[in-house]
């Protein structure tokens, strides 16, 4: 029973490892926004086309990607798609036609949804044994984080050298784009073929009463509203840049360390709270408080250059919450009695609601900037991303209370 576990661990670490890649090429505008930007020689509205484009494109594939997770190997699905996502970088590298890169966005989104969102959190629950599941959840998505830390910190290393942005994020992309290539054909020889003991035959009828589960709505409501404060803290990178005069080089590598060694602490943490206390949506449910608090000083705090620190300083405290609540809130599925078997199908619809935001979320913040120069944009940002914590609050409070009600497990029979 101790070498599987020890086994569950270490395929566990080659899943973060390989997870912390996904998305660094369609994101890569959250850590190198202002380079991006003028690499395509593009405005604000029209970069956000760009990932709401990558948005769209999963949003439709989410469901479906639930569907193809309950029905072939992890293994087999996880490789193809990092191939795949590396050679679409390849050709991103080029900085083709605008039109090109919204295609190749458009393409990048349906790969992941298809092919390893639904795919990798359904194999990490399935590697649970029972009561390490906050853990699995929360180191796998801290492991990410450390996966994206030594990647992009090489990177900036890398940025660094070049005088011209365009050549430095080009150089970036390639990188990215080969290291993603190398991970789909190790996992070829390194990752074992995850099984489970049930049978899983998905119907037209189970995809229904899925859709039907008040579960697979609250889930999703919460993944929703906790995703704009996700989404709305990348902008802190420009903010920091446009208003209070941070250099970009500095501002990128502060990025990376609130994104990913503040992160992997906020998903650990939260990991290993969750199986202390043995309710996910208690421990998110305290985390949105912190998120609630973090956006108001946001607001609050002058938008001058000698506060930068604060800013900074508030950027970390806010990410340790966002990554918390992040690398846990799948594992809610256990406590509303969800069952392995439809986990696939399940995070797939649930991530369909959840993940909506990209559809328009990044139009919207680059529209609020290019109307409103200056700190006064921004503040406005902060204030819609304060509206959907509270009503993340207000979810979790719901659906924590309803989670008490549910004592078979889904889809029985």
């Amino acid at each position: 029973m101790k070498g599987k576990i020890n086994k569950n661990w270490i395929t566990l670490l080659i899943l973060a490892l390989a997870g912390g890649l996904v998305y660094k090429i369609p994101y890569i505008g959250y850590s190198y926004y202002d380079a991006i930007v003028e690499a395509l020689g593009v405005n604000n509205t029209q970069y956000g086309v760009l990932t709401s484009a990558f948005g769209w494109a999963s949003f439709v594939c989410y469901f479906p990607g639930g569907w193809i997770a309950d029905r072939f190997s992890p293994k087999a699905l996880l490789s193809v798609s990092f191939i795949s996502m590396g050679c679409l970088g390849l050709f991103y590298s080029t900085f083709p036609s605008y039109n090109m890169v919204l295609l190749i966005h458009i393409a990048y989104g349906a790969i992941v949804c298809l092919t390893y969102w639904s795919v990798a959190i359904k194999a990490v629950r399935l590697l649970s044994t029972g009561g390490d599941l906050g853990k699995m959840f929360g180191f796998w998505e801290g492991g990410k984080q450390i996966s994206g830390l030594v990647i992009s910190y090489s990177a900036l290393a890398v940025f660094a050298k070049f005088n011209e942005a365009k050549l430095g994020i080009t150089t970036i992309i390639i990188i990215y784009s080969v290291v993603l290539i190398s991970v789909g054909v190790a996992l070829l020889f390194l990752l074992k073929n995850i099984k489970t003991n049930e049978k899983t035959a998905i119907s037209i009828k189970d995809m229904l009463t899925i859709i039907r589960d008040p579960r697979a709505w609250l889930i999703g409501a919460m993944i929703f509203s906790a995703y704009h404060f996700h989404i709305g803290l990348n902008k802190i990178t420009p903010y920091l840049t446009q208003v209070f005069g941070v250099s970009g080089t500095t501002a990128s590598g502060i990025s990376m360390f609130v994104l990913y060694v503040v992160g992997f602490i906020g998903a650990a943490t939260a990991g290993i709270l969750v199986d202390k206390f043995g309710s996910t949506l208690k421990v998110v449910r305290s985390l949105v408080v912190l998120a609630i608090i973090c956006m108001i000083a946001y607001i609050v705090v002058p938008a001058k250059p000698e506060l930068s620190f604060v800013i900074i300083g508030i950027w970390a405290i806010a990410q340790f919450a966002n990554f918390a609540i992040r690398g846990i809130y799948f594992s809610s599925l256990g406590e509303v009695n969800i069952s392995k078997e439809k986990t696939g199908i399940f995070i797939g619809f649930a991530s369909f609601v959840g993940f909506i935001p990209d559809t328009y979320y990044h139009i919207f913040m680059g529209s609020i900037m290019d109307s409103n120069p200056g700190a006064t944009g921004f503040k406005y940002i902060f204030a819609y991303m304060l509206l959907m914590t509270v009503i993340c609050f207000v979810i979790v409070s719901i659906l924590y209370k309803k989670a008490k009600a549910y004592k078979e497990p889904e889809l029985q029979a």
